[in-house]
């Protein structure tokens, strides 16, 4: 109910999560008298119920603010709106107020509830944990990155966007060798586990680093198109 909150969710939908798809014969009365005991538990700031029957399903009502899942996309649109915008000190602050509402992964005791939701949101975390990265590299962050940007790449291996943003980290650290090791890593584990060579970005961005192309050291715009 919270994964559709202001949406009908069917009956059946409830069921199936409840029993994992065996459910038994009482099941939806069963379902009736858990939502029952869910209304009397969780009334709204007024008093009244936050459930409300809709046809053959449920809905939960909240306030706006109430579920951190809003608050995470409307920081995450914010932020990256004011990047776009060239607010970059500022989309950083949204950007990172927006990954401080994460504790563990989304819905964990409840896998089966929500798997598409669960994909969406750990997706825009990704994102936005590259959109904050780009934000404090153009703020001339790379010393302080570094250490997230080796988690990052660790934990994503196959995502190219971390590692550019490590190897232009690490050459405007001046650790040119180190930017250039991060490249031929990233091009083992493209190679290894996918069968292909590192993108058109980050093998251009392994030139510039090789010629030592000083303008690597200004800011720069976003490294790689998602």
């Amino acid at each position: 109910l919270l994964a559709g909150a202001g949406q009908r969710v069917p009956t059946g939908r409830l069921v199936d999560v409840l029993w994992e798809g065996d459910p038994p014969r009482s099941a939806t009365a069963n379902l009736h008298t858990y939502v029952w005991e869910l209304r009397r538990g969780l009334p709204d700031r007024s008093g009244r119920p936050r459930i409300e029957r809709d046809g053959e399903g449920y809905r939960l009502l909240l306030d706006p603010g109430e579920l951190d899942a809003w608050s995470f996309d409307e920081l995450t649109a914010t932020g990256r709106r004011e990047l776009a915008e060239g607010r970059t000190a500022r989309a950083a602050r949204t950007l990172a107020a927006a990954l401080d509402l994460w504790r563990g992964a989304p819905y964990e005791d409840v896998p089966a509830a929500a798997p598409l939701e669960v994909a969406r949101l750990l997706e825009l975390r990704r994102l936005v944990q590259e959109d904050l990265l780009d934000a404090r590299l153009h703020l001339g962050e790379h010393r302080e990155v570094l250490d997230d940007l080796r988690v990052l790449t660790t934990a994503e291996p196959l995502r190219e966007l971390p590692w550019a943003q490590l190897m232009l980290a690490l050459y405007r650290s001046g650790r040119r060798a180190e930017a250039l090791c991060a490249y031929q890593q990233v091009y083992r584990v493209l190679d290894a586990e996918l069968g292909i060579a590192p993108g058109t970005a980050i093998r251009e961005l392994h030139h510039r680093i090789l010629a030592d192309d000083h303008t690597l050291g200004a800011s720069t715009p976003a490294l790689l198109d998602r």
